[in-house]
């Protein structure tokens, strides 16, 4: 059960009308007008307040009863928390409510990078021969810019998420596999990528992906819940539509194994997550400068005005400008983030099944004209 950015569900990238919440929003009075992302720009813009269009998105997310927790920080304002479905009849505070992040891990790998070049540890155009001496000639220029970026060639995966395969294991394997494509050459997404780069940042730190996260970029920021093994407790875990645990549903192990260290599977709760991006983007883990590196549009995605930075997508529209996302979902959960840089808002969903794709449209389409 490979970790997947659920490309068919994204909802920041396919952009069309939301009918369910454009009717809502006509049935309660509110002065919304049903439009897509690519609408003439002397169409007039939405004018009921945000909390109106909040609350309108919200009814409908409850009204499909979905099972998922909702975080929404307007404007850099304390985080709003809305659970529903399965989700809210639980015994576990939504706030205090333990996620599978999937491929929202990237993410997270992507700013552990930038510390480390920050730390003077590594280098963005750095092959791979100068950190791994047995790498072998066809990939040995792969630099972690491309492995960044998916323009390594590697394949998505190397295999099943719950396998017990250990890191040297895992990179002998990703040294055996044939490319796909030349470094360098083309956007190709890849969990395999983002598995060596959780290995070069074990080598470079002296430490485990999950120390290293929690000792130098977490460190002093309040975080609790974001990890692997060492935060996870069974007890607060988001429970599958069947009732199964992140351990047994996610990662089929008591801990992850090396085909999600790095790519996938880091648990959380959808405070935290925001608070992540938040403190990310306000320079206090990586300097201002390397803030605008990893958000930098780097590689084409190859559809439109999609691009992707350093573990994350970078997107522009007419409505909003700039905005800034990831998603992720393996067969039982889901979850996906967004950042609208000139309101600074941030919204998180996390959900049972594909709930939080089908959360972020209705929000997205009520709140901002997007949608999915």
């Amino acid at each position: 059960m490979p970790n997947n950015r659920v490309k068919e569900k994204t909802v920041l990238r396919k952009l069309a009308p939301v009918a369910a919440v454009i009717a809502l929003v006509s049935v309660i009075g509110l002065a919304w007008t049903a439009r897509t992302i690519w609408r003439p720009a002397n169409v007039a813009p939405i004018i009921a307040t945000f909390e109106a269009r909040l609350a309108a998105a919200l009814k409908e997310i409850e009204s499909q009863n979905l099972s998922v927790i909702i975080g929404v920080s307007h404007g850099g304002a304390k985080v709003q928390l809305h659970e529903f479905g399965a989700l809210a009849k639980d015994d576990i505070p939504p706030e205090e409510t333990q996620i599978d992040i999937n491929s929202i891990t990237k993410t997270v790998t992507g700013v552990m990078v930038a510390k480390l070049v920050e730390q003077g540890r590594l280098r963005f155009d750095e092959p791979l021969k100068e950190v791994f001496p047995d790498v072998p000639q066809d990939k040995a220029k792969i630099t972690i810019h491309q492995l960044l970026t998916h323009g390594s060639g590697f394949p998505e995966s190397l295999g099943d998420d719950a396998e017990r395969l250990e890191r040297e294991d895992f990179l002998q394997r990703a040294w055996q596999t044939d490319l796909l494509s030349p470094p360098g050459e083309i956007y190709r997404y890849s969990n395999a990528g983002y598995g060596v780069l959780a290995a070069v940042i074990e080598l470079r730190s002296g430490k485990s992906y999950e120390t290293y996260l929690q000792e130098d970029v977490l460190s002093g920021l309040g975080f609790v819940s974001t990890g692997y093994a060492s935060v996870y407790k069974d007890k607060l875990s988001m429970r599958t539509a069947s009732g199964d645990a992140i351990s047994s549903a996610s990662w089929g192990n008591q801990s992850p194994y090396w085909t999600l260290i790095g790519n996938g599977g880091l648990v959380s709760t959808v405070p935290e997550m925001i608070a992540f991006r938040a403190a990310f983007r306000t320079g206090k883990m990586v300097s201002p400068d390397l803030v605008n590196l990893v958000q930098y549009p780097h590689l084409s995605e190859g559809e439109g005005t999609s691009f992707y930075g350093y573990g994350l997508v970078v997107q522009d529209a007419p409505e909003i400008g700039r905005f800034y996302w990831h998603d992720g979902g393996n067969e039982v959960f889901s979850a996906q983030w967004g950042d609208i840089a000139a309101t600074q808002d941030i919204l998180f969903t996390a959900g049972q099944d594909q709930d939080a794709f089908a959360a972020m449209s209705i929000l997205v389409g009520a709140l901002y004209g997007l949608g999915g």
